[in-house]
């Protein structure tokens, strides 16, 4: 038996040693099979190998492969040819182009249409472009993806690190986040992990979202999980390993220079310095480091290890009777602040059961509770916003502790010693939702289809603020506890029949009609406590009864819908689409409950028309589309108060007292105005685009936007006669257009596998109307007709003072008298009235950008692929205070480095205004908004980078392993920015408290089996 095998393999063995030796060249010709063109660039490959060529401009090719060899010949936009050779020396190919590009299925409300059917403004994403990609909120992940979806990351803080989305830009006053629903229920993005995604479409106009009504005013986000297929089981592996740092920070000055501003800052004001010349030189050297200290309070903040890991398995298969995926997914994330971090887990579980022809059942189940912890602050509580702040103006000079182990401190306390009291704020919440559906397929083309889910949260959040006694002479406390607890259940059933009828194969017609109904219920329950015995006791029981407080309600929503949907397409070339929605509301009164959300939308597929023939070689696809439509916005009334609630119903609040009979009794009284005449916000969408295939290797799509809301729900305030409070009203109108351009360029170079592409969008929005006032001036910001929301308001300023001369030859400065010396900002007189004052406010700019684009590369060669997105956004200003540049003033304050290029009489080529001792100077940021102190947020950021080598097949094949790639992989890797030193253009405005955003670098794995 030994020698047969052995002779066996000896014979195998030979045999292909021979067939390696006797290698024969292959000449052909490719072409296109219903042009008849010839196909340049096609890729051909002798299967598997690595051996292959490519078709010159005249489609030829020559290859040298064994006889018994299988040519595989592929190019984008045709299907994928598999012949064999058979010995032959000539083979010529014709390629048939790829139906299944042109049919590419994109989910859409309720359903899903073919790509090139569509008449809405619909952007999507694979899944694949979130996985390996050290992420921690799907939001984040988003960014640079999808035209006319701007994304602002503004924090790198565990667990609250989610980008704030806005589609085709802010459409309302209010809440104007995008409505998302994960396999057709509503949720939050927190509720999937990426690795779980299949693909997501944004529904971004009235023609594609009118089918949600009342929720889709500022667009729809639709987000489809993976589910199993037919085969063996699959088993998958990913984990990554990586650590995160800030992408910018503020530089500081230490001791030294800051005790050098110092004194010359106090004799600009006419005061003697504060220290001697033996202070400063012991700040120099360092020889005191108690008395005379150089603390680097960044450095302390910033000692987490910002650690992050990701694990998630999952397994999939399944029969023609049942298909199942399930998936585990774990996030361990430490902060660059200590005690900051997250510990999140997921399960989800995906099964479909077909138990005959024309019944289909579905349960989708899926669990996420997410733990986070953060530091708080024994000054005035809130979190780490104020131990970031304090951290930022403690001055350098200030010890971190004392000699004697004390901590030293100013009065508002020591930043670093917060930190060392660990973690006193800890939230957890636990989503679980649960979806079934049944699906009977009655006739050919007719489908009815019922749908169930319950998704249920829970938070519970407890702050303790900590009491601390620094030293002998400073103390904070007592020691406070705050439990809230909160609970929210969003049940609904939808009902929905499908008909899809083509008639002569040409007119082709669908149908949708459905039936939803939704519950919504809120309860919240708050306790709080102080005076604890022990800081080491964080439970309600410990805490003294002497001044507790308790809280605690309940609120309900419910709604009713019916929606309509009807397609039709005369043979793929004219096609047209109309919905319709009617919501039923009970956050409005009866008379005003039901809204009537309607759109219409056309498309022409040009490329379809016979005289468009000679032009399909160039030009593979052309469609035009026009959409009108309308949507509502009942989420504007936001917040969990019951005035967000019930905005028509007048509701009775506690607490009144009433004398009777010369005796007070307790009773209550109607507290707030209610307005039976609110309804909804309503958005009015105009649209028109183009998308374009153009020698089967671009895709563009350009889009014309216009939409209008109205009827902006706003507090107005009631008639004095009333004695109430403000009330709702909708006094507001808002317009936005702009228009989106996107595109992909996809080839292949002999191995080398090649994608470029990228969007740009402009979006420019205008307040039409502003509850009977031209404007509302809110701190540095204003509201004003027939401009940018949210702009910024303020003086103009050009340059600074030189001299006295200079001072009295400009405009009297009325806001800041005989306080402007030489070396301040020289404000302008704005409206020429000889004068500076407040009516020279002027609009200095935007706050939000109005363009937002990205770029996308990608290259794979052999096993390396390697993937870039760049991100960025251009037309927005951001505004810094006195706590983020840095003011000279005492032991509560330090400069920045920008302070050191300050304007003297030796240095006047500089734009960097004069020191002063203090925050309120008339070069200063804090109380005057001026144009010196907005600086541009333009930036250019590398949002992700990707590198990784897929380890080939034959290696694989003995451990039992289908596919094994490592990888490395950077969010935030670098950002290009003109921005004020230090600081992220993506942070907040205002003094700079805001968990910096970071960057991360990460090692990974993707196994399968």
């Amino acid at each position: 038996m030994k020698k047969l095998l052995f002779v066996l393999f000896l014979s195998l063995f030979l045999g292909s040693a021979y067939a390696q030796q006797s290698k024969i060249e292959v000449k052909g010709t490719i072409t296109e099979a219903s042009a008849g063109t010839f196909v340049p660039g096609a890729t051909i490959i002798e299967k598997g190998t690595t051996n292959g060529a490519a078709s010159d401009f005249d489609g030829n090719f020559s290859i040298e492969v064994n006889p018994d060899a299988t040519l595989v010949i592929s190019f984008i936009g045709f299907v994928t040819a598999e012949i064999k050779v058979d010995g032959r020396s000539e083979i010529n190919v014709s390629l048939v182009e790829d139906v299944a590009s042109l049919d590419e299925i994109v989910v859409v409300g309720y359903g899903v249409q073919k790509k090139v059917n569509l008449t809405g403004s619909v952007a999507t994403v694979d899944g694949d472009m979130l996985e390996s990609r050290p992420i921690t909120s799907v939001s984040a992940g988003l960014a640079g993806l999808l035209p006319g979806v701007s994304v602002n990351q503004q924090t790198g803080q565990p667990g609250a690190d989610g980008g704030s989305i806005r589609i085709r830009g802010t459409g309302t006053l209010n809440q104007a986040s995008p409505m998302v629903l994960i396999d057709g229920v509503e949720g939050s993005l927190n509720d999937v992990q990426a690795n779980d995604i299949a693909s997501i479409s944004v529904l971004k106009d009235a023609a594609s979202a009118a089918i949600y009504g009342s929720k889709a005013a500022n667009g729809v986000i639709l987000i489809t999980t993976k589910s199993g297929k037919s085969g063996e089981p699959v088993v998958s592996y990913t984990s990554d390993i990586g650590w995160q740092s800030p992408t910018q920070l503020p530089e500081y000055l230490g001791s030294y220079d800051y005790a050098r501003l110092y004194n010359e800052a106090l004799v600009n004001g006419g005061k003697a310095p504060k220290f001697t010349e033996g202070d400063i030189e012991l700040f120099r050297n360092g020889t005191s480091p108690y008395t005379h200290p150089d603390t680097d309070w960044q450095d302390l903040l910033y000692q987490g290890s910002g650690f992050l890991i990701t694990n998630n398995f999952g397994v999939s298969g399944g029969s023609e009777v049942t298909k199942y995926r399930a998936s585990v997914n774990h996030q361990k994330q430490d902060g660059i602040i200590q005690h900051t971090g997250k510990n999140e887990y997921n399960g989800r579980l995906n099964l479909t059961v077909t138990p005959k022809k024309w019944l289909t059942t579905n349960m989708n189940l899926s669990y996420t509770q997410m733990d986070r912890e953060a530091p708080n602050n024994a000054y005035v509580g809130g979190g780490i916003d104020q131990i970031i702040r304090q951290a930022n103006r403690i001055a350098p000079w200030i010890p971190y502790k004392n000699e004697d182990g004390t901590y030293g401190t100013i009065s508002d306390g020591n930043p670093i010693a917060w930190l060392d009291m660990g973690p006193q704020i800890n939230y957890q919440r636990k989503t679980f939702v649960g979806i079934g559906s049944v699906q009977i397929d009655l006739l050919e083309g007719l489908n009815i289809k019922a749908l169930v889910s319950h998704r249920n949260v829970e938070e519970d959040n407890s702050e303790m603020n900590k009491e601390n006694q620094y030293n002998p002479n400073k103390y904070h406390g007592p020691t406070k506890l705050t439990e809230d607890l909160r609970t929210s259940t969003r049940n609904t059933f939808d009902l929905t029949a499908n008909y899809f009828k083509s008639f002569n194969d040409v007119h082709n017609v669908s149908v949708l009609a459905g039936y939803h109904a939704e519950s919504f219920d809120f309860k919240k329950t708050t306790a709080y406590r102080e005076n604890f015995p022990s800081t080491e006791l964080p439970n309600l029981d410990a805490g003294s009864t002497n001044g507790m407080k308790n809280t605690g309600y309940t609120r309900e929503l419910n709604m009713v819908s019916f929606f309509g949907r009807i397609n039709y397409d005369y043979m793929g070339r004219y096609l047209f689409e109309a919905n319709v929605r009617s919501d039923a509301s009970s956050r409005f009164a009866k008379d005003n409950r039901v809204g009537v959300f309607p759109s219409f939308s056309a498309g022409w597929r040009i490329s379809e028309e016979a005289f468009f023939e000679n032009a399909k070689n160039s030009i593979n696809d052309l469609k035009v589309r026009v959409s009108w439509g309308q949507l509502g916005n009942q989420d504007a009334l936001s917040g969990d108060g019951q005035d967000s609630y019930y905005p028509t119903i007048p509701t009775l609040g506690l607490g009144t007292n009433y004398p009777f009979n010369s005796v007070i009794t307790p009773g209550a009284a109607i507290t707030n105005a209610k307005n039976g005449a609110l309804i909804w916000e309503k958005t009015t969408s105009y649209g028109i685009g183009v998308d374009a295939r153009l020698f089967r290797k671009i895709d563009v799509t350009v889009d014309l936007y216009k939409k209008q809301t109205e009827g902006i729900i706003m507090q107005v305030p009631a008639p004095n006669e009333f004695a109430l409070n403000n009330f709702f009203d909708n006094v507001g109108k808002l317009d936005n257009k702009g228009i989106e351009v996107s595109s992909n360029y996809r080839d292949t170079f002999g191995e080398v596998d090649f994608s470029f592409g990228g969007n740009i969008a402009y979006n420019k929005n205008e307040l039409v109307q502003l509850a009977g006032t031209d404007q509302i001036i809110d701190g540095r910001k204003i509201r004003q007709l027939g401009q940018t929301l949210d702009s910024w308001y303020g003086y103009k300023t050009d340059g600074l003072h030189q001299s006295q001369a200079d001072i009295d030859a400009y405009p009297t400065n009325t806001i800041y008298g005989n306080q402007i010396k030489p070396g301040d900002l020289r404000y302008m007189d704005s409206n020429g009235d000889g004068k500076v004052d407040a009516d020279d406010r002027v609009l200095l700019g935007n706050s939000t950008p109005n363009f937002n684009f990205g770029i996308n590369l990608s290259l794979g060669y052999k096993n390396f692929d390697l993937q870039a997105l760049f991100q960025g956004a251009t037309g927005g200003k951001g505004y810094m205070d006195f706590d983020a540049v840095g003011a000279v003033n005492g032991d509560g304050q330090k400069p920045s480095a920008i302070w050191l290029d300050r304007w003297t009489p030796e240095n006047t080529s500089t734009s960097v205004p004069r020191l002063i001792a203090g925050i309120n100077g008339p070069s200063m940021p804090q109380n005057s908004t001026t144009s010196y102190w907005l600086r541009s947020t333009d930036y250019l950021r590398m949002k992700n980078l990707q590198l990784g080598y897929t380890i080939p097949s034959d290696i694989l094949d003995n451990w039992g392993v289908s596919r094994l790639r490592v990888y490395y992989s950077a969010q935030n890797l670098f950002t290009v920015t003109n921005y004020l030193k230090g600081w992220d253009p993506e942070a907040p405005s205002g003094r700079g408290s805001s968990y910096p955003v970071v960057m991360t670098n990460s090692f990974g794995v993707n196994l399968t089996f």
